[in-house]
């Protein structure tokens, strides 16, 4: 298992909590349940989070502590299957004209994308296929 282990709890009819072992919590449920994330959403929240936590260092170094950034995440599904993702959008909400030469804007750009690419553990866990092993009672 991993060094930060989370645990996800039934709360309530189609809910949940996830906990981690720093004391942060969330609330899952189904699709239409109030105050909680689908499992999907989730997962949109990881990689949008990820790659904000992962590229963060370097745009606000380039544009200032005050700068707004802000990353949304999106999906379309599969016809074939409603419950798959077909693809994830990721965009990210930031101004970057404190950067007045385009070559160093373009600079930047590239830079963040490629540590997204090399860094960012839940997208490439995503984008490879990570195995997941899966373990039930058998009692």
């Amino acid at each position: 298992m991993s060094s930060t282990p989370v645990e996800v709890r039934r709360t309530g009819k189609h809910t949940f909590t996830a906990t981690n072992d720093r004391g942060a919590e969330v609330t899952i449920g189904r699709d239409g349940a109030p105050g909680a994330f689908t499992p999907g959403e989730l997962l949109l929240a990881a990689i949008a989070g990820c790659s904000a936590v992962t590229s963060e260092s370097m745009l606000i170094r380039r544009l200032g502590e005050s700068a707004t950034l802000d990353v949304h995440a999106d999906r379309t599904k599969t016809e074939e299957d409603p419950h798959k993702f077909a693809e994830v959008q990721v965009r990210f909400d930031v101004d970057l004209s404190p950067i007045e030469d385009a070559g160093q804007r373009a600079k930047l750009v590239d830079a963040v994308q490629r540590a997204i690419e090399r860094l960012c553990t839940v997208s490439r866990a995503v984008e490879e296929g990570t195995p997941i092993s899966l373990e039930l009672p058998r009692d």
